[in-house]
Formats: C-alpha cells, structure tokens, sequence
C-alpha cells in the first residue's frame, strides 16, 4: 500500500477531513491532497509526526516506535510541569519547543493552553491568543480528555473576564457545559483502571496508584463543590459539614512521613486545603460560632505559605507576593474582614527574611 492510501485511510479512520488533518500538522490543506493522491510525498521529518499523530508503528521502514514518541511527549509535559507554578517563561519554551518537535501532539497543545489559562494577567493580547488556542484545539481534537479539559479552561477564562472585567459570560459558559459528555460510568474501563485491576508487577502498581491520587482529588472536589452550593443557598450548616469533609479527604491521604509541598500527593493542593479551611471559618462566622476562628485562619496561612518551606524557587520574591496577594483577596472575598482585618506582617516578614536576593544583597 503507497503512503498517499494509507494517509487517506487513517484520516477517514479518524473522521477527519482535509483541512482538519492539515490544521493539526501545520500544512495546507492542499498538502494533504496532494499526499492522499500521490502527487507528492510529506518530508521525511513529517513521517514521525505523521506515526505519532495516527499512533501507528513504522518501524518496518523507519525503525521507528510510537511508544517511544508517547513516552518523549509525556516527559515533555513533565519537565514543563515542573515549571508551571513559578517559572511561566520556562514552561511555556518548554511546550513550545516541544511542539516544533511534535506539531501535530494534542496533549502538547492542551498542555500550553492550561498555561496560558493560568496567566491570563499577562494582558489582553496573551487572552487573544489563549482563545485562539483553545478554539483550535476543540476544532481539531479527536481526544476526549484533552477536548474536555479545554472546554473547562474556556470556561475559566469566561470566569476570569467575569471576575476582573466585569463582563457577562452565564450564557458562554452554559452552552460549553451543554456540548460536554457525562463521563461515568463509561470511563470506569480506561486504561488506567483496567490496568490497575489487570496488569502485575510494577506497571500495575503504578497505573494503581495513579488511579487512587486521580480520585482523591475528584473526592475532596467533589465534597468542596457541594459545600459551594450550600453556601449559596445561605445554609451554612451543611456548607460547614462538607467543606469539613473536603478538609478530612485531603488530610487522610497525606503522606505521613512527608513535609510540606511534598506530603500532598498532587502537587498544588495546600492550596485547596488552605482556602477550604477558610471557608470553614467563614461558615463558622456566619453561624455565630467564633470559638476556634482565629485558630482555623492562623492554620490556613501556615498551611497556604509555609509549604514551600525548603523548596527552590525561581523567583522567591514574586512567588510569594503573588500568593500573599491570592489569599488576601480569597479571605475579604469570603468576608471575613468583616470578623477581623487579615494580618499578614508575620508572612511578609518571613518573605523578606527568606528572599535570597534580600540574603545575597
């Protein structure tokens, strides 16, 4: 079988047409058609891209291995995440050195585009191009996850311009909602669960317990959420039980014999874990039970900013300010300056004890 027929095969294969095949690789649609009829043949550096995109092997002809290319794509992603809570730059050179590699890698491009997602004080230009991003992402997308995880980070942004600007966006945000699969119980036999259940030894192992970190976080989610939803609904009582659930789920599965940023078995969740207890205190507030706030808003800021304790930063300075800043605007959103005004001296003078530039000037 010639290179043209088996393009075409395998975009059909994908109910792809053309011009979304050659969208995702970055060629003319006419490239493609010229391909499919023979007319004239990829680049040779296009064939990985292509066996990648399609996941098919070519090992007979290139000694070539999709595995291998699953495997690079993933620790490209790593290395990235490495970086995404402190270095935007690095992180983001990092994806799009990526993708000049790998053009065509939908987890590459969803990856930026969570970046992005998450920087959107960068400017209204950097809000342009994060809209385009993820419109070409949900255009091209044959993976569910990453079309899924797109939608939802459209819908962060909706919510940001909500927040910041002002703006109106239910509507947006409840037609994105509407075009979004229910995934239970279909998901119940993915992969991952399947090896978990199925496959021995290390590999098992792993897929297992990457299984157990995945629904820990959807459980104390999951029990925040609900929280949320009393909260709105002015009944404080419950809004208390479940944010106090939300607190016990996070804290059971700890490590015991970790530290920090580290104890969290998702990285990023002191977060969730302070600003719940935040909410805690605010239903306790709104109850008229005081006992016990200053200790519950005193635990929060040592949880929210001392887990970094021992852990290397890029930039200490604008990392900790910006969370400085973050958990102010969380505690007098939550109204609870109206218990008392947030004191933050203590922190600010760790942070500027700490700062290696303030140590090394």
């Amino acid at each position: 079988m010639n290179l043209g027929n088996k393009i075409r095969e395998l975009r059909r294969a994908h109910n792809l047409t053309q011009e979304q095949l050659a969208a995702s690789l970055n060629v003319s649609a006419q490239a493609v058609s010229k391909w499919e009829m023979n007319a004239s043949y990829p680049d040779m550096t296009m064939i990985p891209t292509l066996a990648s995109f399609f996941k098919v092997s070519l090992d007979e002809l290139f000694d070539f291995d999709v595995k291998n290319i699953d495997r690079e794509i993933e620790e490209i992603r790593t290395k990235s995440n490495n970086y995404f809570w402190n270095n935007f730059e690095k992180a983001e050179q990092i994806l799009l050195d990526g993708l000049k590699q790998y053009p065509a890698s939908i987890q590459l491009k969803t990856e930026l585009f969570e970046l992005y997602t998450y920087n959107l004080d960068r400017g209204d230009d950097h809000i342009n191009k994060t809209f385009e991003l993820g419109s070409h992402i949900i255009s091209i997308s044959q993976d569910v996850f990453c079309t899924c995880r797109t939608k939802h980070n459209l819908i962060l942004i909706y919510r940001y311009l909500e927040r910041e600007k002002g703006e109106d966006h239910y509507n947006d945000i409840a037609k994105i909602i509407e075009t979004l699969p229910y995934m239970y119980p279909y998901m119940l036999q993915d992969k991952m669960r399947l090896s978990a259940a199925y496959l021995k030894g290390d590999e098992g192992m792993k897929e297992a317990k990457d299984w157990k970190d995945i629904e820990w976080q959807e459980f104390f989610s999951a029990c925040d959420i609900i929280g949320h939803r009393y909260f709105d609904m002015g009944d404080y009582e419950n809004a208390w039980v479940h944010f106090q659930e939300s607190v016990d789920v996070i804290e059971r599965f700890m490590y015991p014999d970790k530290q920090g940023y580290n104890a969290y078995p998702i990285g990023g969740t002191h977060a969730n874990h302070a600003i719940t207890l935040l909410d805690i205190a605010v239903c306790q507030f709104r109850l008229g039970k005081t006992d016990g706030l200053d200790d519950l808003i005193e635990r929060a800021k040592h949880i929210y900013f001392d887990t970094y304790d021992g852990i290397e930063l890029w930039d200490y300075h604008k990392t900790m300010n910006e969370m400085l800043s973050y958990f102010a605007s969380e505690y007098n959103k939550k109204k609870l300056d109206e218990y008392k005004p947030l004191d933050l001296s203590d922190v600010e003078a760790k942070i500027a004890a700490n700062d290696p530039a303030q140590k090394n000037g």
